[in-house]
Parts: C-alpha cells; sequence; structure tokens
C-alpha cells in the first residue's frame, strides 16, 4: 500500500485570522486555564488545537476532523522529544520515533496519507505584539499599553498557533486538506528556552 507524509514547520511569526476568540469567552471555560509547564494537560492543548482548526475548516467549507487519541499520541511524544532535545524538526534523532511515519506506526495508525506541523512558541504571550525592552526576570509588560503580559492558556497558544498556520501556505494546506479526517495534537515545554520559556508544538494528520 502506497503511503504519503506531508510536513510543514513554523516558527515565531504571528497572525490574526477570524475564528473563535479565546478571549472573549466563546470557548469552552476548562480551555482557558492557565499552563503551567510544569504540569502540561495533553488533554486539554489537543481539544484546544481540535477547536481552533475546525472553526477554520467551517469557515472554508471544509468537513470537521474527528479527534484520533493515536495520533495525539504520537503529537505529544513528538512535541516533548523536540523540547528534550531542544530540536524543532519533523526528524529527531530519536530510536522509533526517528520521523512522522515511524511516530504514527508505532502508535498503530493506519492510513494511506499522513501529514505534519510542527510550530514553537513562548510560555508567555510575547508573539504578535511590542514588548517593552525594560523587563525584571519574567515580569514583561507590553509596549503599547504597559500591562503585564501573562503566560499562555491552553485557548490561547491552540488559538495563536492556528492562526499561524493557517497564514503559512503549506501549513494551511494540512488544516484544509480535504484528504484528511482525524487529528491529534500534542505540547511539550523547555522551561529554560530564552524569555521564561520555549513550547514545541505538533499537530498529526491522517485520512
Amino acid at each position: 500500500m502506497s503511503r504519503k507524509l506531508i510536513f510543514a514547520t513554523c516558527m515565531m511569526a504571528a497572525f490574526v485570522l477570524n475564528g473563535p476568540d479565546a478571549s472573549a469567552g466563546s470557548v469552552p471555560k476548562h480551555l482557558n486555564r492557565t499552563i503551567e509547564p510544569q504540569r502540561l494537560d495533553q488533554n486539554l492543548f489537543n481539544e484546544a488545537v481540535l477547536l481552533f482548526s475546525n472553526s477554520i475548516r467551517k469557515q472554508n467549507g471544509r468537513a470537521p476532523l474527528a479527534a484520533d487519541s493515536n495520533l495525539a499520541k504520537a503529537a505529544s511524544d513528538h512535541a516533548k522529544n523536540m523540547a528534550r532535545l531542544r530540536q524543532h524538526s519533523h526528524e529527531l534523532p530519536v530510536r522509533g520515533q526517528r520521523n512522522l511515519s515511524q511516530r504514527i506506526k508505532r502508535q498503530q495508525v493506519k492510513f494511506r496519507m499522513a501529514g505534519e506541523n510542527i510550530a514553537m512558541d513562548k510560555v508567555y504571550r510575547l508573539l504578535g505584539r511590542p514588548i517593552s525592552a525594560s523587563y525584571s526576570g519574567c515580569n514583561f509588560t507590553y509596549g503599547d499599553t504597559k500591562e503585564p503580559v501573562p503566560r499562555h492558556t491552553y485557548a490561547s497558544l491552540a488559538q495563536q498557533v492556528v492562526n499561524r498556520w493557517m497564514a503559512s501556505p503549506k501549513h494551511r494546506k494540512s488544516l484544509l486538506s480535504k484528504d484528511f479526517r482525524r487529528i491529534g495534537s500534542g505540547i511539550g515545554v523547555d522551561p529554560k528556552g530564552a524569555a521564561c520559556g520555549d513550547f514545541y508544538l505538533a499537530q498529526n494528520f491522517a485520512d
């Protein structure tokens, strides 16, 4: 059986597109929980990414994707490995999990076509707005309003990364593909990353 794999990588750009607003109470309250880097909740992140991904697909006339726990496990393993190794890549030097094909086969995912989006973000909401050059420790402030910069919630992080993926042609192609039917997402953290921590994010698709 022939199989096809699709990859896309996203770094630090930030964009705003239409969709549920994590700050306006239009998402379930439990997804607005602040992310504690020491206690990541993979299920909440997976749920949040599914919500925003399907909202974008609906706006573009696509059928919703179904949550797949095995794809989510493969994505979370990859995100955690990226964070542990500090490597933002689709391929890692991890036995049995070197590439997407190995990772999803390891979770017994059956597929003819699969894809993967990855990204990095910050623990604090530092992307997409001017940040004051003066700060102490993790006490950042926005340059325009002088308000404190908060840590991400599961909803705000998912909203931001889905928007960024949609603004990148390769990521957008995967998110809106009519060939994909299932999705699973995962999160890893490097608490020692610059500016008080880095999130490593992965989103897996399959037909």
